[in-house]
């Protein structure tokens, strides 16, 4: 008896001895998975906040600035004219305009006379906000509008720009709540209004409904607060995967096999750390997306396209690593991996196709460092670029700090690489802004170029733009053509680029070299004939 009993109080020590580790681990496994979940959340809610906090800083800039100017006819020409100055300068506004008795009397695309209705709420500030506005003439498009009741002058925004964040999983819930009304005024999926009892006067909310992890920002400067709520499965799910790594070795190893998990889940959950990994194991490769001439269809280049491929076969959006990798400091290591990629892909291309060109694309960093133009030195020196044959694309936040940047960008002109602005007219240039600078191309964004075709006052915003290429002698791509008739209405201002799915999708170089041989073999044979 006493036997088992001694047996029986062994078994229960080893048992002990093997599961205590491992429970010991699996709790500090669900707590680091619970806590990253938060933090993630938190950084989603911070993100729209400070897009909210931006737009707002900006509605109020101009609604601040056209009442100083004192207009005796908010709707002149003049007027209308410093309306679309504003609207253009202003990086999350859509429109600019005036309104009474609930009329929309004009904008900076014009006059109307658009029935608004009542303001969902007015803010402390004396600003009568509208949510989930439809124009006629922009039927399937919602705004959210603010209107300063003392002037009349009116800020629209996209009613999705608020919660234009990555999220990489559409369970996420996120949104931006009125401290005014205690209701959402935008959303993208689930909503409690549980939760803003669990909210408070507090800057920041943290909390947990049994089914959801929920984050709460307050502005602190305007009556409104970001939310994010997480899916609380996300917890469980981390911590599936991190069990198989724990049970093989509880008695042998507990307690160091819980710390190493424990490191394991955070580099799991922090994207610096794999983007490290995934350079050290080559996950990246590139896609190149050809641009052709308007007038011929010929191909005339390609913009090289960064994509990150996990050894599982999930794919990671670049919007989302890009942007991770500036913050930490990454990017020059990414532009490296980039251009050394192009490379290997192109070594021989400019000799089988000297007119050609290749596109790439430089981050803000890159234009602050002189190691960006040893980088092109070697890659010109290996694919034997003449001029022309590389252009490299900057967005206009990389043109903000000027002196550095102009410096950077005439040695990279200097070496026979063209440059071109990217995404013009979503950030901060002007026309005297970019008459600073030596460019060979304008790229106008593809969120204008889908205005086209489709009578959408917004559409006079490329015309804007494409006189202001004109204007600068700058040769124009446009991005994100799907139609033909956006192309034809692009070709018949005098764009003389474009690229985008009408064209051509991003294929792997092999293919885009095919095409390419294809495509100048057959111009070879068969010469074009203009009816």
């Amino acid at each position: 008896m006493r036997n088992k009993t001694f047996v029986a109080i062994a078994i229960f020590i080893v048992l002990v001895a093997v599961s205590t580790p491992i429970a010991i681990s699996l709790y500090l496994a669900w707590k680091q998975s619970f806590d990253d979940q938060m933090d993630i959340a938190a950084l989603l809610a911070e993100d729209i906040l400070r897009r909210n906090d931006e737009s707002s800083d900006q509605t109020l800039g101009i609604l601040t600035t056209l009442a100083a100017e004192g207009a005796v006819d908010p709707c002149s020409v003049e007027n209308i004219r410093l309306m679309g100055a504003l609207d253009l300068a202003s990086e999350h506004v859509q429109a600019v305009g005036y309104v009474k008795d609930d009329w929309l009397l004009c904008s900076s695309y014009g006059h109307h006379n658009t029935p608004l209705g009542p303001a969902n709420y007015i803010t402390p500030y004396g600003t009568a906000v509208r949510t989930l506005v439809e124009f006629p003439v922009l039927p399937e498009k919602r705004f959210l509008i603010s209107t300063d009741l003392k002037s009349g002058y009116t800020v629209a925004i996209h009613h999705n720009r608020p919660l234009d964040v990555f999220v990489d999983e559409p369970s996420i819930s996120v949104g931006v709540l009125s401290s005014v009304t205690n209701s959402p005024i935008v959303s993208r999926g689930e909503f409690k209004p549980a939760w803003i009892d669990s909210v408070g006067k507090q800057t920041e909310s943290r909390f947990s409904d049994g089914e959801y992890l929920v984050v709460v920002k307050h502005s602190s400067k305007y009556a409104f607060a970001a939310y994010v709520a997480v899916p609380a499965t996300k917890v469980s799910d981390g911590l599936r995967r991190l069990s198989r790594f724990l049970v093989p070795f509880g008695l042998v190893a507990g307690a160091l096999l819980a710390w190493m998990v424990l490191c394991l889940a955070k580099r799991q959950l922090a994207l610096p750390a794999v983007i490290k990994v995934a350079l050290k194991r080559n996950e990246f490769f590139l896609h190149y997306q050809p641009i052709v001439d308007l007038q011929t269809g010929q191909w005339v280049g390609a913009e090289a396209l960064i994509r990150w491929q996990r050894p599982n076969g999930e794919m990671i959006r670049p919007d989302l690593f890009i942007a991770v990798a500036e913050e930490v400091g990454l990017i020059p290591r990414i532009t490296e991996r980039v251009i050394s990629l192009i490379g290997d892909d192109i070594h021989d291309l400019f000799a089988r196709h000297p007119k050609f060109h290749i596109a790439i694309n430089l981050s803000a960093v890159d234009l602050q460092s002189r190691q960006t133009i040893e980088y092109l030195d070697v890659l010109h020196k290996k694919t034997k670029a003449g001029p022309g044959n590389l252009i490299v694309e900057a967005t206009e936040r990389g043109f903000m700090n000027v002196g550095v940047a102009r410096e950077i960008l005439d040695e990279v002109r200097a070496r026979g690489i063209e440059v071109a602005i990217d995404d013009f007219g979503t950030g901060y240039s002007s026309l005297s802004y970019l008459e600073s600078f030596n460019l060979d191309y304008l790229k106008i964004d593809k969120s204008f170029v889908d205005t086209l075709g489709k009578d959408a006052a917004t559409s006079q915003v490329v015309l804007h733009i494409i006189d202001m290429a004109k204007s600068l002698n700058l040769k124009m791509i446009a991005e994100g053509v799907e139609t033909e008739a956006q192309a034809q209405l692009l070709r018949q201002r005098g764009v003389q680029f474009a690229q985008g799915w009408h064209f051509g999708k991003p294929v792997p170089f092999s293919t885009l070299l095919e095409q390419l041989d294809k495509s100048t073999a057959s111009l070879a044979v068969t010469p074009r004939v203009d009816l």
